[in-house]
């Protein structure tokens, strides 16, 4: 009976703490300001918009073919009006076969684009008439042609490898009429010239072109708010200048951040993800933009440059553009690069500013015409020409940190082993154009 007594008597005591401790809780107030009632969570987004892949992977070219002669637009923001529209078209007649390779005409248009996209993303990037299943190779090439009869236009989305091709049908003469004045009138269009680069044949312009210099101000990204989005508990870090020009981020656990300030760039990487999943290239893309859609990530024009799904790498590249040109500048000035290990975000570097007022410009500045650009690189006794793969106008980005701006020179530019590199022609050297 005595230990009978004894347990109850544990019991008891046991249940009282427990209350006490209950009531504590209740009526504890941390120290410190209380916040009000309506008070709503600050964002944590970069103030830029949301975007999808039919809005981020263009075509860098739309050729017209007219017997042995190649044009394209003059304004590259033409090029983007169009696509935009052909977007809408609906295609017809889906089918998928063995190929040869191109299509042979003397008039057809091509659309070339800046790397390989998995052909189930078609059906984000253009209309069909029904659901289709798509087939898992890539293709960086479309081409039209004209059915003359019948005022309708064949599609052809060539593979990467030119050895397979998905083929539909435009049902539509207005729509085979727009493709078709171009190609009669050439109106809005200057001559380009097809270089035999590694690979795939590059068009550039033929005749000088002038493309006018430009500054624009900007606005900088407040670094805090990058430590909320990237770090799971941002309560914890805080930064840690390393000399004039780097400030560290770190919680000690999930990852690593760098800011610079004198170009305003933004390098993370979380170092405990260690698995090396393939992820197939269209989850890479939409798992990337709808990261960075999250945020909001997208505070200026970018476009995909670069999509490389593979187990080692699993990078997305997003390059800015104004005006219709690609801006190349050095450490991650002019892209936005994210790099995943499975599911998880291992890398991201991006710019942490935003676009803002136009400044001014000087007049247009003349580039060297395509046949110089290209003599330039066959009598080159440091380059070669099997190792060239693209070649395009764009802008060189320079972040004026005194101003506040970045200044956009125009330049020609080319992807010699990966890399974009400037083409300097006044001194005769080559400069690296970096990322």
């Amino acid at each position: 009976m005595r230990f009978e007594t004894v347990k109850s008597f544990i019991l008891w005591v046991l249940i009282g703490t427990s209350l006490l401790l209950t009531f504590a809780l209740w009526s504890y107030t941390p120290n410190g300001e209380r916040l009000p009632e309506d008070a709503v969570e600050e964002s944590t987004d970069l103030g830029g918009i949301e975007e999808s892949i039919s809005s981020l992977v263009e075509p860098s070219s739309i050729i017209f073919k007219s017997g042995d002669n190649y044009f394209g637009f003059k304004d590259p923001s033409d090029r983007q009006s169009l696509y935009e529209n052909m977007q809408s078209w609906t295609l017809y007649e889906f089918e998928t076969s063995a190929s040869n390779g191109p299509p042979s005409r003397d008039n057809m248009v091509e659309m070339v684009f800046p790397d390989a996209i998995p052909m189930e993303l078609a059906g984000s990037l253009f209309t069909f008439n029904e659901d289709n299943y798509f087939p898992e190779w890539q293709f960086d090439r479309l081409f039209l042609t004209f059915n003359e009869d019948s005022n309708t236009l064949n599609v052809s989305f060539l593979s990467e490898h030119g050895d397979q091709e998905a083929t539909a049908v435009i049902n539509n003469s207005e729509k085979y009429g727009v493709l078709w004045e171009y190609l009669t009138t050439f109106e809005g269009l200057t001559e380009y010239l097809r270089v035999e680069t590694t690979e795939k044949p590059s068009y550039i312009p033929r005749h000088q072109t002038n493309v006018p210099s430009v500054s624009v101000a900007v606005q900088t990204i407040n670094s805090n708010l990058m430590v909320d989005i990237l770090f799971s508990n941002p309560e914890i870090v805080s930064p840690n200048r390393i000399g004039e020009n780097e400030i560290y981020y770190t919680d000690n656990a999930r990852g690593i951040m760098r800011v610079y300030p004198n170009r305003r760039t933004m390098e993370f990487q979380n170092p405990l993800q260690s698995s090396t999943e393939l992820l197939e290239p269209a989850v890479l893309l939409d798992q990337s933009i709808m990261n960075i859609n999250d945020h909001l990530g997208w505070t200026d024009e970018y476009n995909l440059a670069e999509l490389d799904a593979e187990a080692s790498n699993n990078t997305v590249r997003y390059r800015l553009h104004y005006n219709g040109y690609p801006a190349f500048g050095s450490n991650y000035t002019s892209t936005i690069e994210q790099q995943y290990r499975g599911t998880e975000l291992h890398r991201y570097y991006r710019p942490m500013y935003t676009l803002q007022n136009y400044l001014g410009g000087d007049e247009s500045a003349t580039l060297p015409s395509g046949m110089t650009l290209v003599e330039k690189l066959e009598n080159s006794t440091t380059y070669n020409m099997d190792n060239v793969r693209h070649i395009k106008i764009g802008y060189d980005l320079t972040y004026q940190s005194d101003a506040d701006a970045v200044s956009l020179d125009p330049a020609w530019f080319m992807d010699y082993n990966g890399t974009w590199q400037k083409i300097d022609f006044e001194d005769q050297s080559w400069q690296q154009g970096g990322n």
